[in-house]
């Protein structure tokens, strides 16, 4: 059975809004959709939290300029799940170009009536 939050998102439909905030940098999106207590790996190997990414996004240190979505999957019970998308990207990092294939893996949990990331990671696929 699919969960909906208190907008009436599924999990699939926020891992859509999260890909779409994520191509504009939408900070205001990413805000909503982040927990506050975000514990994400980056590929490096480095683990941000909430405000760092945002800080990212706001200042343009981090802009990607293709997001493709591959590949996903999804599991979800009772206002928990988790995604794995596979994306092909091309992403300015702190004045560095990067092109890849990543793996999200994201958990999700619905915090104040909506669905939010709570962990994830990005992993490139060699």
């Amino acid at each position: 059975m699919t969960t909906r939050d208190a907008t009436g998102r599924t999990l699939d439909e926020s891992e859509d809004l999260l890909l779409d905030a994520m191509r504009r940098s939408d900070v205001e999106q990413l805000r909503s959709l982040l927990a506050d207590d975000l514990v994400f790996t980056l590929p490096d190997g480095t683990v941000v939290g909430r405000e760092a990414d945002l800080a990212a996004h706001r200042s343009g240190s981090t802009r990607f300029q293709s997001l493709a979505e591959i590949d996903r999957s999804t599991d979800e019970q009772d206002g928990r799940g988790r995604t794995r998308t596979r994306v092909d990207v091309v992403v300015i990092d702190r004045g560095d170009r990067i092109v890849a294939m990543l793996d999200y893996e994201r958990s999700w949990s619905i915090r104040g009536g909506v669905w939010q990331v709570v962990s994830g990671s990005a992993t490139p696929v060699l």
